[in-house]
C-alpha cells in the first residue's frame, strides 16, 4: 500500500467523509427517525475534522545528521533460548 502525501490524504480523507455523510443520511431518511438519530451524522462531520488536520511533510529534515541507534531500557538481559537440562545434573 502506497503512501499519499498530504494533500492526496487529505482530499482522500473528505471525498470519504461526503459519502459517508450522504449515505447515513439517506440511510436515515428511509428507515429511521432524523429527530431521534442525528447524532449518526456526527461521526462523517468528525471524520472530515481529522481529514482536515495538518500533516507533516513527507520530505526529509533539512539536516543530514545521522540518527543514533536505539539504546536499550531493560535492565534484564535473558537468553533467548536456554540449554536443555543435563539428565545427570
Amino acid at each position: 500500500m502506497s503512501r499519499h502525501d498530504a494533500r492526496e490524504a487529505r482530499m482522500l480523507g473528505l471525498w470519504t467523509a461526503s459519502w459517508l455523510f450522504v449515505l447515513l443520511l439517506a440511510g436515515l431518511l428511509r428507515v429511521g427517525d432524523l429527530s431521534v438519530q442525528w447524532p449518526v451524522l456526527l461521526v462523517p462531520v468528525l471524520w472530515a475534522l481529522v481529514a482536515l488536520r495538518p500533516r507533516r511533510s513527507s520530505r526529509p529534515p533539512d539536516s543530514w545528521d545521522p540518527i543514533p541507534p536505539p539504546t536499550r531500557t531493560d535492565t534484564v538481559e535473558r537468553p533467548a533460548l536456554r540449554r536443555p537440562r543435563d539428565e545427570w545434573g
